[in-house]
């Protein structure tokens, strides 16, 4: 299939939803999770987390209960809650899925850029062979280091194919970034052959899905949030829900899919689960970890891992917030990009962690990890460097090197970052200073001085003796027109890792023992990711497709054996 026989998409439009370049675009939501107007939503709602046991029963004391059965349930309307109601609706079966949204299109799945898979008819169309299950298996067991279930990968990559085409099945358009582009690279590279980049964004992504499932015999309570699996000696046997917080359900099933997008919108869980370090969530607000903790509660137990998939279109601040951009995606205070340009970096003793180069090659994986290991972190530039930024843009200043995200930065020029500078400033992220010392007593950053010293010697000598910088990022940090240091944190759009389950996306409960009739998937399958994220885009939501399809097929296994 070529982009003349697809849906009119022009790069104008492309530019205005993702606020960039056509890898921009792949970014912002393999990569992202949230559209503005969610990740403003997720400033404003503060925790939405674990309530205690007794709590619940209080919600549910005076509150009227209705009883149902159903053939299986759903919990999450994202990637894997609706392919899982896809495959078993097609299968003739009828599927409840409960939505804690208003509709599905609050999911992720309404706004990120697309899956990868492998196999697929759009990449057999555009000439693209690299993308194989082998290939991605290898690659991904590669990138884990034993961390995931290898086993399990594999069943997820088995049917990533059908879960893509149910996709196109249900009317969906994808394009690929080979045949977007026009260079060859994007086929030819393991990185980003495998990703399907939508056509349809938001409610219109999700719809024709939905009436698919709906026309086979599936159906859905929105605004339903569940709360507690039910378990008949150690076997689920039920769900409990809360549905437009004035109505207890009580139904009746023997299998339950959870799938409910993470715990990235919880604070305490952030808090707990990453070791109170301060991360800034950008991702849905409904995304409260609910799936997780009623497993848990069901007695399975989760991986002992997290990670991110973080913001990798600029820096982050909890003193600037969440809310970082408009409708058309003008992100309302440019200095947070130097965090992803390569520059200076250094942890809160003033002193760098880490090659630098990663952040600026890929921010998608780098930029989670520097937060969650160090906490906050520092970008020190010079005033040449700052002006530059502003006036020709960063990549342009390094000589246009041979970098793809920096050809494709999400806002090559900042312009704006000027006039935004002082509002960083009153919100305690950013300073200006005449010297170094400066600088750093503002943010008390006791060996910065010291560490600029020994960064200029490899910065004039084009090695760098400490982590192996390429010399296209060694720019010396030069006197003369003064220093701007800035504060960041890392930011996701949603958070990766949860329950263990097995090859068969069953719950294991703490001796390691399945507990029958809990399905995983989605972002809350432990088991099929590693800390860091991937590094091959849409790699969450490829995983979180197939999670469905091989959810629903080991539900009707389980279920009619």
């Amino acid at each position: 299939m070529t982009m003349e026989n697809q849906p009119s998409i022009s790069r104008r439009g492309l530019l205005k939803w993702a606020g960039a370049g056509s890898i921009a675009l792949a970014a912002a939501g393999a990569l992202s999770a949230c559209s503005p107007a969610q990740s403003e939503l997720a400033s404003t709602q503060g925790d939405t987390g674990a309530e205690t046991d007794s709590a619940l029963q209080e919600r549910y004391a005076d509150l009227p209960v209705e009883e149902s059965s159903a053939y299986a349930v759903i919990v999450g309307g994202g990637a894997g809650g609706l392919l899982a109601a896809y495959k078993l609706a097609k299968e003739g079966k009828t599927p409840l899925l409960l939505e804690k949204g208003p509709s599905c299109a609050s999911s992720n799945l309404a706004n990120l850029s697309g899956p990868a898979a492998c196999n697929t008819s759009n990449q057999k169309a555009s000439g693209i062979t690299i993308a194989t299950e082998r290939a991605l298996y290898d690659h991904y067991v590669e990138w884990a280091r034993g961390s995931a279930n290898t086993k399990l990968l594999k069943n997820l990559l088995s049917n990533s194919t059908e879960a893509f085409e149910s996709l196109v099945d249900c009317g969906l358009h994808f394009y690929n970034y080979v045949e977007y582009t026009g260079d060859p690279q994007y086929g030819e590279s393991l990185k980003w052959a495998p990703l399907h980049n939508f056509v349809e964004v938001g409610e219109e992504r999700i719809a024709p899905i939905v009436s698919a499932i709906e026309a086979m015999g599936g159906s859905f309570i929105y605004n339903c949030e569940a709360t507690e699996v039910v378990l008949e000696d150690g076997v689920v046997a039920g769900v409990k829900a809360i549905r437009d917080n004035n109505t207890v359900l009580s139904i009746a099933t023997k299998a339950v899919f959870l799938a409910t997008g993470g715990f990235g919108a919880s604070e305490e869980m952030i808090h707990d689960r990453f070791l109170g370090v301060s991360l800034v969530n950008m991702g849905t607000p409904t995304n409260s970890g609910d799936g997780i903790r009623m497993a848990e509660a069901a007695g399975a137990v989760c991986e002992n891992y997290y990670g991110l998939i973080s913001n990798e279109i600029c820096g982050a601040n909890q003193k600037h917030g969440s809310a970082m951009y408009d409708a058309d995606w003008n992100l309302n205070n440019e200095n947070l990009c130097f965090a992803i340009y390569g520059g200076l970096m250094v942890d809160e003793t003033g002193e760098r962690f880490m090659n630098e180069q990663n952040m600026a090659f890929d921010p998608l994986v780098y930029s989670g990890q520097a937060g969650l290991n160090n906490g906050n972190y520092y970008v020190l530039v010079d005033g040449e460097y700052y002006d530059a930024c502003v006036a020709e843009g960063v990549y342009k200043h390094l000589g246009e090197p041979d970098w793809n995200f920096g050809r494709e930065m999400f806002y090559p020029v900042l312009s704006h970052a000027p006039e935004q500078f002082e509002a960083a400033v009153s919100e305690g992220w950013a300073v200006k200073g005449d010297t170094i010392a400066e600088c750093a007593e503002a943010f008390g950053l006791t060996n910065l001085e010291e560490t600029v010293k020994r960064y200029n010697e490899f910065c004039q000598s084009k090695e760098d003796a400490d982590f192996g910088k390429d010399p296209m990022f060694l720019t010396e940090i030069k006197d003369g027109k003064g220093y701007y240091l800035f504060e960041y944190q890392s930011a996701y759009w949603a958070t990766i890792g949860g329950i263990r389950t097995n090859d068969r996306l069953t719950a294991l409960d703490a001796d390691n023992k399945p507990i029958d009739g809990l399905f995983i998937g989605g972002l809350n399958m432990g088991s099929a990711f590693c800390r860091p994220y991937y590094d091959i885009p849409g790699t969450a939501c490829g995983l979180s497709i197939a999670s469905g399809v091989t959810g629903a097929k080991e539900i009707i296994q389980y279920l009619e054996a």
